[in-house]
């Protein structure tokens, strides 16, 4: 990953229908794509170590099968050994390279530079060149040729002890050959055991020991893996590199490990020295690679090139106002003292700051500071509140004195695979968060008593243990606390049983689509009582919603003052504060946000917009909303908070998910049970000012303006600048990704019809 990778993975997808330098292979593609196995006489035949060649080639991965073919095929027929270094993929990448007769090592993740150094270090390499190349890039047949040439000589005849590649983008199908993109220069070959990256957490470079020259042919980059994917990598980024300056700020001092190629080296002053203090963020950027750069002469796809890469400058700047903002400086001196963080296994997840079960602190009030005097000796009177169900699971033996079953037992039975669902089995950690978190307490306030409002609260999880606690906290009133969990790889299952929720797991079917986890929890869940109260994890109740919400259940409520009225009385209308860079946003079309959360379960279900498969966003519905069966809901008035977007980085990965749903329901014309109409209820008027916005032009700016004048955006003060600057980045991620599945499309007709 190189400097002038600023944003990497920029590529393209399209069929290549050139050939010569800087084309794409138009080679056969292998059957290892399409799931089946090569047959023998299709696997290559790799070249032993007799010096024929001299290079062996690394391939760093994690999740790459739809690039790696292209990348091996481009050297597997030269190279002396292929190496895949796998930083453990959950897709066929490595099955699709021992196919292709490379040699796999699976390592876990170390980060960006850490990674490669590692290999680098300790794969058995004997040839005496050396070749890093990505999974989403592939070597020409001229670069071929000179490489080869190269290392046909004597090794101690070369002077040069590494080679700098120039790199040629293709972005939507498109060479990009402007924008400040080429050419675009990485070290990549060169003298083995003479080169190593600088651990930097990204954008690190290659430091030589020795002199370098400049290859003269080019190599490519396609990265196939679509504008999702390309959006998600230049958020953990931006986050990554707001971190490393963060870090140099507070150390006051810089980390290069060498002396860097001069191009390199003005880019990294400029965004250590200029970027930080530039106004209009992301601008600056855009005209320099649109106007200077002469990005306006790669047409309309770099026209979109420019505008996607202006972002990541923007997100920087943000994440860096965001750090000083939050008052998170001590985070970053922990960075400094440690600067090779990086990332976590999976690669791409970024490591969450230190999480206590005390859950965030952006609450609006505090927990109780009652403890016991003794945890341990006041556990009978801890238990005491805990629901029955789990007070039976604890009841049951450890695993390690007796049979480990046996707690899946206690619960019913199979976990998720029966005809009616059971509960998790009771996680071993359980008991010690119950003796920690102190379920029965409630937060200080006139809260409904613990266990006493038949309700059933629904919440639906994935790797929720920064909020779940607080969440479940504010809901102990009710009668029923079911959690729908996603498969949670943090403590997530565990904290929602210490708080009294019986937890299931939901196996989503992506070829289908549907139904989504609300939908099938209110179908499946043996629920207890009439009324569900649907709540997110990041999404916290109040007082006065809680102790209405008694009276609805109990029939006591009536149409009062604000915005109560009574609809149908079989579900309600809630309205929601959203949190924001720590502000509550009044502004920007964030409130008033009704939904309808409160119902009686037989009732109510989602809608399904058109008839969407996997829109690949997730398992849970997204802007889908509940039906009433009976008639039409009626509206609560009292709120309850909603902490969604802790950070930025929270905000662009759940929109980023949210933009692919937009470009489904483009094309499905937002056909659903919840007509559009601007005489009508919230949701239907939402939804008629938004099918009516995609036929005007210039959207994204149109956005931004309505945001932050018309919906007075501008009263949110710096968030909601942000805010709206982010919601007009949405409006063009939702319209390029439309384009791009319109451009799939074609491509496949065009397939079958030749």
């Amino acid at each position: 990953m190189s400097e002038s990778q600023a944003t990497s993975g920029v590529s393209g997808w399209g069929e290549n229908g050139s050939t010569g330098e800087g084309a794409r292979s138009n080679g056969k593609m292998p059957d290892a794509l399409n799931g089946h196995r090569l047959s023998t006489a299709d696997k290559p035949r790799f070249r032993t170590l007799s010096g024929r060649s001299n290079i062996e080639v690394v391939i760093p991965t994690f999740n790459e099968e739809l690039n790696i073919v292209e990348a091996i095929k481009s050297v597997f027929e030269w190279a002396d050994v292929i190496h895949v270094v796998d930083s453990q993929s959950t897709d066929r990448t490595r099955e699709i390279a021992e196919e292709m007769g490379a040699k796999v090592v699976i390592r876990p993740w170390l980060g960006y530079a850490k990674q490669k150094n590692w290999a680098l270090t300790n794969l058995p390499m004997q040839s005496h060149w050396v070749f890093i190349l990505d999974a989403d890039e592939s070597i020409t047949p001229a670069l071929r040729d000179e490489l080869l040439a190269l290392a046909a000589r004597d090794v101690n005849s070369v002077s040069e002890a590494g080679f700098y590649v120039n790199r040629l983008t293709f972005f939507l199908g498109s060479p990009i050959r402007h924008c400040g993109y080429f050419p675009s220069y990485n070290l990549r070959f060169f003298k083995r055991g003479k080169a190593k990256y600088e651990e930097r957490e990204v954008h690190e470079h290659m430091i030589v020991d020795g002199p370098t020259g400049r290859l003269r042919h080019l190599m490519n980059h396609e990265d196939r893996r679509g504008l999702e994917h390309l959006i998600a990598k230049h958020n953990r980024y931006s986050t990554l590199e707001a971190r490393e300056l963060t870090r140099e700020r507070i150390s006051k001092k810089v980390d290069d490990a060498g002396p860097l190629e001069r191009g390199i080296a003005t880019r990294r002053w400029l965004k250590r020295h200029v970027l930080p203090r530039l106004p209009l963020s992301g601008f600056w950027r855009f005209l320099y690679m649109y106007i200077f750069r002469l990005g306006i002469l790669d047409g309309l796809p770099g026209l979109r090139f420019c505008l996607l890469l202006s972002t990541y400058d923007l997100l920087i700047s943000l994440k860096l106002a965001e750090i000083r903002a939050l008052h998170i400086d001590e985070d970053a001196k922990r960075l400094a003292e440690t600067p090779t963080k990086g990332l976590a296994v999976p690669e791409g997840d970024l490591i969450n700051s230190a999480i206590t079960v005390a859950g965030p602190t952006l609450l609006p009030k505090p927990l109780s500071d009652e403890v016991p005097p003794n945890p341990i000796a006041d556990r009978p009177t801890i238990l005491a509140s805990v629901p029955p169900y789990i007070m039976a699971a604890l009841s049951v033996p450890d695993s390690s004195e007796g049979d480990s079953s046996a707690g899946a037992g206690a619960l019913g039975g199979a976990r998720h695979h029966e005809a009616t669902p059971g509960p998790e089995p009771i996680h071993a950690e359980t008991a010690s968060y119950i003796t920690q978190l102190k379920p029965h307490i409630n937060i200080p306030g006139t809260w409904p008593g613990y266990r006493t409002v038949p309700i059933s609260i629904l919440v639906p999880v994935k790797n929720e243990e920064r909020n779940i606690v607080e969440c479940l906290r504010r809901c102990n009133w009710a009668t029923e606390i079911v959690v729908i969990d996603s498969r949670s790889r943090d403590k997530t299952i565990p904290l929602a049983q210490a708080m009294g929720a019986q937890v299931y797991q939901f196996n989503y079917d992506r070829f289908t689509g549907w139904p989504k986890k609300k939908n099938w929890a209110l179908e499946q869940i043996p629920w207890n009582n009439e009324w569900v109260m649907i709540l997110d994890a990041d999404e916290y109740m109040t007082e006065e919603l809680a102790e209405e919400i008694r009276r609805v259940v109990s029939g006591e409520w009536k149409p009062g003052a604000g915005s109560a009225r009574r609809g149908c009385g079989d579900g309600y209308w809630v309205n929601r504060r959203f949190m924001f860079l720590g502000r509550w946003l009044k502004g920007c079309g964030y409130y008033p946000s009704w939904n309808v959360r409160l119902f009686k379960h037989k009732l109510g279900r989602y809608e399904r917009i058109g008839n969407l498969g996997d829109t690949g966003s997730g398992d849970n519905e997204v802007h889908e909303h509940i039906v009433l069966s009976s008639g039409e809901a009626g509206y609560l008035q009292h709120e309850f908070l909603h902490y969604a977007y802790p950070d930025l980085s929270a905000w662009i990965e759940k929109h980023n998910r949210y933009t692919t749903w937009e470009a489904h329901a483009m094309k499905a014309g937002d056909i659903g049970a919840v007509n559009a109409s601007l005489f009508g209820g919230p949701i239907e008027r939402r939804r008629f000012i938004k099918r009516f916005g995609r036929k005007l032009p210039f959207r994204p700016t149109l956005r931004f303006v309505y945001s932050y004048f018309f919906q007075r955006g501008f009263m949110d003060a710096y968030p909601g600048l942000v805010m709206c600057r982010l919601l007009a980045w949405y409006e063009f991620v939702s319209i390029a990704k439309s384009r791009e599945m319109s451009a799939h499309e074609k491509e496949r007709s065009r397939k079958a019809i030749s």
